[in-house]
């Protein structure tokens, strides 16, 4: 329902071929409501028009809604562990954090590297 890619940018010059991969996972409040959910998702989507760093990024909702799963993912692409540690203090991602704060109950993210 909210899966959209943003197209990978040419990779900085003299960068190793490796990426890093900042995958967040998002478990909502119980009362939290459709359009809240709707409204996550495009300032997620919307990071990758105003953060450069972001190589790719992609949202999507959980298909198997099982007792252990979350129900939104951001999967983002970074060019090295340096330009994701300036994402996450970037104004435009910290403005999210009050939407995330707000109507999540937990998150979770795992930072690794990836050949793509």
């Amino acid at each position: 329902m909210f899966s959209i890619m943003a197209e990978a940018m040419a990779p900085t010059p003299g960068k190793l071929d490796k990426m890093i991969r900042h995958i967040v996972f998002f478990k909502f409040r119980p009362q939290t409501v459709e359009r809240d959910k709707e409204t996550l998702a495009g300032k997620l989507e919307a990071l990758k028009d105003s953060i450069s760093l972001i190589r790719k990024l992609q949202v999507g909702t959980d298909l198997g809604g099982k007792p252990n799963s979350y129900d939104m993912a951001l999967d983002a692409t970074f060019d090295s562990m340096e330009d994701v540690e300036a994402y996450a203090v970037h104004p435009e991602h910290v403005k999210v954090l009050d939407t995330i704060a707000r109507i999540c109950e937990a998150t979770a993210k795992v930072d690794y590297e990836s050949e793509d």
